[in-house]
């Protein structure tokens, strides 16, 4: 792998978030964009990418590679909620931030930056590969996540609504194409790939824009942002890389989860922390530096693999 190849694609990532950043500082982004953008990014040319990475004759995948990918998504998974309950354990926090703490342990920006990274470093292949080791965590965030932010029990913010977001529909569906070898036409497989194309753009501007509403002086942090970045972009990918390496899973696909779990923290849990009146401040210092930080250590992660 090209150490060099993923600096400029990490570089170019974060320049596109600070144009979006200066865009909106400028008021050259409307102040309703990301809300708008964000929709449709989510609901149109996220599961167009998503299902555009099984479109293809070079990119089939065999039956066995999405069993094992299933398989690397749960030992994943545990890993990391196994992570966010043991920490809090051994390091004392205050009971405010122990739920945020273990928010930003669990889950990373897999949605807006997961996926262009993993298609910069990986290439195309990598896109569907990242939205089945991604499958759980629609449902985990939105469960576990939720109790984390409220100190509730996880049951109690369980709603099905999730399982049928435009997301978890196309990850299914690309799932189904690639098990039965489904042949896509040419026209229709580009289009998919010409809609995709825009995610990746449009998800870093948004990212962007929203650093442009937090104040400098609330981007510095503190101690336990910088403790807390660290378990969450060295710290967590560098065990989940020792298990994986232990465990003999295949190289590509163990690579592509232990990169996503060095994401930066989940945008999801600044929205949690405003709905249910925890500290924002704290998630939002988590998530800008976390991002920033981000620029420097996955291609060190990268280079590792």
């Amino acid at each position: 792998m090209d150490y060099t190849h993923i600096v400029i694609q990490m570089l170019s990532i974060f320049g596109i978030v600070l144009v979006g950043l200066v865009a909106a500082k400028r008021g050259l982004w409307a102040s309703d964009m990301d809300r708008k953008m964000s929709t449709f990014v989510l609901n149109v040319s996220m599961p167009a990418l998503i299902l555009a990475s099984v479109m293809g004759d070079d990119l089939a995948f065999e039956r066995s590679e999405i069993v094992s990918l299933l398989g690397i998504a749960a030992v994943n998974y545990v890993l990391l909620i196994g992570a966010a309950w043991f920490v809090p354990r051994v390091w004392p926090v205050g009971e405010g931030r122990r739920g945020i703490l273990r928010f930003m342990l669990a889950f990373g920006n897999v949605t807006f930056i997961g996926y262009p990274v993993v298609d910069a470093v990986f290439g195309p292949r990598a896109v569907f590969c990242a939205s089945v080791l991604n499958l759980p965590s629609n449902l985990l965030m939105f469960t576990l996540g939720v109790s984390y932010i409220k100190g509730s029990p996880a049951r109690d913010a369980f709603c099905p609504r999730m399982l049928v977001t435009p997301c978890m529909i196309a990850s299914l569906a690309a799932i189904a194409i690639a098990l039965f070898k489904v042949s896509t036409p040419v026209p229709v497989a580009n289009w998919f790939h010409l809609l995709g194309d825009m995610t990746v753009p449009c998800a870093l501007l948004i990212i962007g824009s929203s650093l442009s509403h937090i104040p400098w002086r609330d981007m510095l942090g503190n101690r336990f942002v910088y403790m807390a970045a660290t378990l969450r972009l060295i710290v967590l990918p560098l065990v989940v890389f020792t298990v994986f390496r232990l465990c003999g899973f295949p190289e590509f696909a163990s690579g592509i989860a232990v990169v996503l779990s060095a994401m930066p923290v989940a945008t999801n849990g600044i929205m949690f922390c405003l709905q249910y009146g925890r500290d924002e401040r704290v998630m939002t210092q988590g998530l800008f530096l976390t991002t920033l930080f981000s620029v420097i250590t996955i291609p060190l992660l990268s280079l590792l693999l």
